[in-house]
């Protein structure tokens, strides 16, 4: 892999040093404030951040009440917080931030990335970890503690460009940040001189985590990539945007178990895409002016946002956004949402899992992606369809049946 690595940097190299600097001659205004960013290097800088051991893992599931999750607790991990270079929505390189987690005493560890599920709380992040907090760290490191490496991206806007809008469900920007989490994790696992098993990189994701491991998944496996993509588990994704927000404003009067998921996913959209209007033609008053005045700036928790939004749709989305748009209006809002549908099924094995009462994430997106697959001659895919779950329970179903999963993967690669 390092030989791999190696090729991959020096072809890089040659490239920005004979093409690049000819290029700026030409075309470069040296007045430019456009910042340069190493293009051979993803890794900025890493930090060690704290140890959680085997027993306190173990100990925090049964608390939780998910003793069979506890049993898959066999390592002690170290945690590490990153800076990497990576590619902002105007084009231009950016750093980002994320986690690795370093299982110990595990001589060829796997290699697997996490894409987190919806956080608006800045303090969630995997690279922020603060005390006290139930983070993206405290709930994903199961799966180090398992015997992986796991990379951890924080997502554009979150972590070291916090003050930036969060691209949320945007389909380029997610997948980049990822794909470019791994490239720097890759580095890192040079740098740290760690031994494992393979270079094949096994990918998971709930939620939003879904979405952007999908996305992953395509931006990995349609370019040039230096790392094989391993297993696949998704759960509880939003894959058919358009015909979600179909649905929620078709049953606008229907309970929904996450109202400020819609709210970030209208307000993000409007503002990333720049549409016409303001968010009070999307959000009725008094709450148009509270979200446009950084309710999701990254500085309040989830449960205190429910307390700010009603708890209903219907309290929050006008009646006239919902005629127009239904009726076909809002063009501009409704191509952004076709071009950030995900329609690519991939080659690596695919576990997808889905709960028949979400309100958040329709069934249905779990149910065309499971038909679009097997129209496509698709095989090596397991589609588990939890009657009666939620949003909430269906990850626990999802999260036992992954970790068996990679518990299975994983004891197969070691008599082979």
């Amino acid at each position: 892999m390092r030989n791999i690595i190696s090729y991959f940097r020096m072809f890089k190299k040659t490239f920005f040093l004979f093409f690049v600097p000819l290029f700026f001659v030409v075309s470069c205004d040296t007045t430019s404030d456009t910042p340069i960013v190493d293009p051979t290097r993803y890794l900025v800088s890493d930090q060690f951040n704290r140890t959680i051991t085997q027993q306190q893992l173990a100990a925090f599931w049964a608390l939780a009440g998910q003793s069979e999750a506890s049993t898959y607790a066999l390592y002690d991990i170290d945690i590490y917080r990153i800076v990497y270079n990576t590619t902002g929505l105007d084009g231009r390189p950016v750093e980002a931030s994320g986690a690795i987690m370093v299982p110990k005493g595990i001589e060829n560890p796997r290699l697997l990335s996490v894409q987190h599920a919806t956080i608006f709380n800045n303090d969630e992040a995997p690279s922020v970890d603060r005390p006290g907090v139930i983070s993206v760290i405290t709930r994903k490191a199961l799966f180090a503690s398992m015997g992986y490496i796991t990379f951890l991206p924080d997502y554009l806007g979150y972590g070291v460009n916090a003050g930036m809008i969060h691209p949320y469900q945007h389909k380029e920007s997610l997948a980049t940040a990822s794909y470019d989490m791994i490239m720097a994790g890759l580095e890192f696992i040079e740098k740290k001189n760690l031994q494992p098993s393979d270079f094949s990189v096994n990918m998971l994701g709930y939620s939003e985590g879904a979405y952007a491991t999908l996305a992953l998944a395509e931006l990995a496996e349609t370019s040039e990539s230096i790392f094989e993509t391993g297993f696949i588990s998704v759960g509880g994704g939003i894959y058919d945007l358009s015909s979600t927000i179909d649905y929620l404003l078709q049953n606008i009067n229907k309970p929904n178990e996450c109202v400020p998921c819609y709210a970030y996913f209208i307000y993000v959209y409007h503002n990333i895409y720049d549409l016409p209007g303001t968010l009070s033609d999307y959000f009725k008053e008094p709450y148009d002016e509270t979200i446009s005045g950084g309710l999701f700036g990254g500085g309040f928790s989830d449960s205190q946002i429910r307390a700010i939004l009603p708890v209903n749709s219907k309290d929050l989305i006008r009646e006239s956004f919902i005629s127009e748009y239904l009726e076909g209006g809002f063009l501009e809002l409704r191509n952004a949402l076709q071009e950030n549908n995900i329609d690519y099924i991939p080659a690596a094995t695919v576990l997808i899992a889905h709960g028949t009462a979400d309100s958040v994430a329709p069934v249905f997106n779990s149910d065309q992606f499971y038909e679009n697959a097997l129209l496509a001659g698709k095989t090596n895919i397991t589609y588990i369809r939890t009657e009666g779950a939620n949003h909430s329970t269906g990850i626990f179903d999802w999260a036992i049946e992954t970790l068996e999963a990679l518990d299975r993967r994983s004891k197969f690669a070691a008599i082979r």
